[in-house]
């Protein structure tokens, strides 16, 4: 399961890296399948969020071997059993571990046993679990896809599917050791769809649905009586309590057995119960095979101890890929403080206007700065940032309301600020970026980065120079090399970037994407 991953902001003066969000690698996991070419060699694949490289220790005495994300390590092992030791880095060096046992055995595998059930709520759910002398590992065929690529487990492990269609399905399970030679299996399974299936809008009603609720991070997800039936008449919804402590990320999990049709309608609506004002409710859509297929839309509660409708707006979603899980994260951000929240009625559909207080809370291109609503600045370096009266309200920029930049005397090189979009930028409308500046002096370099906003390693920066000084001028920048497989809601602004502080004020305004 696909955790989410923290941020965390460095401390030490002499890091580059002050006040910037850097990721911690999470959900470190290693793919171990046997390779055909030789006897005892062996191919394993890191993979985890937040990485930059991985290094593999063996367990074998042998060298460590470093490898970048997307790499996979290929190994000759002699027999036996040994310990896999993967660990991920992030760039500045901070790291997760994780071990796995594996056995090399370099007689083929033999006595090869499926053990498949059939969920008996879900029933076009199945688990399957094989199990075969000297197998390492196993590569499984479900049998309703063409041209389908093999789900990798390793021995010992279990591989789930659900089918979307009732009928029977050849399983075939092959399986590897440390020998060139494979043994294969296949066994015919009858689904038929259940009579009752999760699907939206999921109300957790239902005493014949298996809502399969999944918890992580020190979350607790449990459905309950609703204990507020003013704004929600709901009997039944889920209680997510937020342990002491519990991780920034932590969360839960919702898994529909078919995948999220968005042909028609992109918005998903969720009623939620906060005992906080202001708490950032993050929505994460992913694939149910690979948890790099994902897009996530955040919003933020607007009171506190009563029932409100948030929408969450996947209009930027990626629809040629498949999304099943629904990941929701409370207070995303900050730690646990065992605080209970409540969450209910997940719809896809127009909301009521919650989430945000309605459009006008909401920050998008172009940012202009004019609306009645915060645009909450996170600042690095030693800059402070602001919305203020335009003192310049002349040429090419004559608006109300404009940003504010200090650069501190002293502050440092990179000094900057970030504010991040309500919902991911969309790539198709436009790589061009325009900005409007002011600056107290000239042939200063401006840079404007726009970045993930879980994963500051996928971004795009680009610089500008202003030519004019004490007067407005338009800055263009081109983003043409934005990916539009991934997700950008941050923008970051840097001014006199590659000079130290020396307590100017710049301003900023109406960046607008064309």
């Amino acid at each position: 399961m696909l955790l989410a991953i923290t941020t965390i902001i460095a401390c030490s003066e002499d890091d580059p890296f002050t006040g910037i969000s850097v990721t911690v690698p999470s959900n470190l996991q290693m793919t171990v399948q046997s390779n055909a070419n030789a006897v005892g060699l062996v191919n394993i694949i890191p993979t985890a969020e937040g990485a930059s490289y991985f290094k593999l220790n063996y367990g074998d005495g042998s060298a460590e071997d470093r490898l970048d994300v997307g790499q996979s390590g290929t190994h000759q092992y002699p027999e036996g059993t040994f310990t896999l030791t993967a660990t991920a880095f992030n760039v500045i060096g901070d790291s997760i571990q994780a071990t796995q046992s594996i056995t090399v055995a370099f007689d083929p595998p033999s006595d090869l046993v499926l053990d498949i059930t059939i969920d008996q709520v879900n029933t076009n759910v199945i688990t399957v679990t094989p199990s075969a002398t000297n197998a390492m590992s196993y590569d499984v065929f479900f049998g309703d896809v063409a041209d389908e690529e093999a789900t990798i487990i390793t021995d010992g492990s279990s591989a789930n599917h659900s089918y979307t269609a009732s009928g029977n399905y050849d399983v075939k399970v092959i399986a590897r050791s440390g020998s060139v030679t494979t043994i294969e299996a296949t066994e015919t399974v009858s689904i038929v769809l259940p009579a009752v299936q999760l699907g939206f809008p999921i109300d957790f009603e239902s005493d014949e649905i298996d809502y399969g609720l999944i918890s992580f991070g020190n979350a607790d997800l449990t459905i309950v009586d609703n204990p507020d039936m003013n704004g929600n008449e709901s009997s039944k919804v889920v209680q997510f309590f937020k342990s002491d402590g519990a991780e920034v990320w932590a969360g839960g999990v919702v898994e529909l057995p078919n995948p999220i049709d968005f042909s028609s309608e992109t918005n998903i609506t969720m009623d939620v119960w906060s005992p906080k004002s202001g708490a950032t409710i993050l929505m994460k859509l992913e694939n149910s095979a690979d948890g790099n297929i994902f897009h996530e839309v955040m919003t933020v509660t607007t009171t506190s101890n009563a029932w409100e409708n948030l929408t969450f707006d996947f209009s930027a979603i990626d629809q040629a890929n498949d999304y099943s899980k629904i990941v929701i994260f409370m207070d995303f951000g900050n730690p646990g403080d065992a605080s209970d929240y409540y969450f209910d009625n997940i719809t896809q559909g127009e909301g009521d206007g919650g989430g945000g207080g309605g459009n006008d809370d909401i920050i998008v291109m172009p940012i202009d700065f004019e609306a009645d609503i915060e645009y909450a600045f996170t600042n690095f370096g030693n800059a402070a940032t602001d919305v203020v009266d335009n003192p310049d309200a002349s040429g090419e920029n004559t608006s109300s309301k404009v940003g504010h930049l200090n650069k501190a005397s002293g502050s440092e090189t990179w000094a900057g600020s970030f504010i991040d979009l309500t919902d991911m930028l969309d790539v198709s409308a436009g790589t061009t970026m325009t900005m409007k500046t002011w600056s107290p002096k000239s042939d200063i370099q401006v840079l404007l980065k726009i970045e993930n906003q879980i994963d500051n390693n996928i971004a795009v920066e680009i610089p500008a120079t202003n030519t004019v000084a004490d007067e407005w001028e338009t800055l263009t920048f081109d983003f043409s090399d934005l990916d539009a497989t991934q997700s950008y809601g941050r923008v970051v602004i840097f001014f006199d970037f590659g000079n130290a502080g020396d307590g100017a004020d710049f301003y900023f305004d109406d960046i607008s994407q064309q």
